[in-house]
């Protein structure tokens, strides 16, 4: 199945942290406990639309900290489509905003679940079709 970014309405992003506790000096998850995992900060997106790209190869869309005492910024995200099962971030929300990150995809029939795994932490960022 692949994605067709001008059915997904609606985007959300979750950031988790693994839990120090059960992590080794090399990041790496100890076998004799599980690694729990702790929810960061969640985003949604704004009140205007997902703008999709001629072509349907990206879609670009803002996202704000749900927590508005938290964070108040806006962030801008551009999800990039380089192949049926190949996609990139782009996002100011990262050090370096230019940077593709690659993600892994998980599909089902009510949205899609695009991951970017990092060395403490995990996005989930969540497209909705329609």
């Amino acid at each position: 199945m692949t994605v067709d970014f001008n059915r997904l309405k609606h985007f959300s992003m979750t950031y988790v942290f693994m839990d120090d506790d059960c992590m080794d000096a090399g990041g790496r998850a100890m076998q004799e406990q599980l690694p729990t995992k702790e929810i960061a900060c969640e985003y949604e997106q704004t009140e205007q639309n997902p703008v999709v790209a001629p072509g349907g190869n990206s879609v670009s869309f803002t996202l704000r900290n749900i927590d508005q005492s938290e964070d108040k910024d806006l962030y801008s995200v551009v999800l990039v489509k380089e192949g049926d099962d190949e996609f990139y971030i782009k996002s100011d929300y990262f050090e370096d905003a230019d940077e593709p990150y690659p993600l892994d995809v998980e599909i089902s029939d009510d949205d899609v679940k695009f991951i970017l795994e990092g060395e403490d932490e995990d996005m989930y960022l969540y497209g909705f079709f329609e």
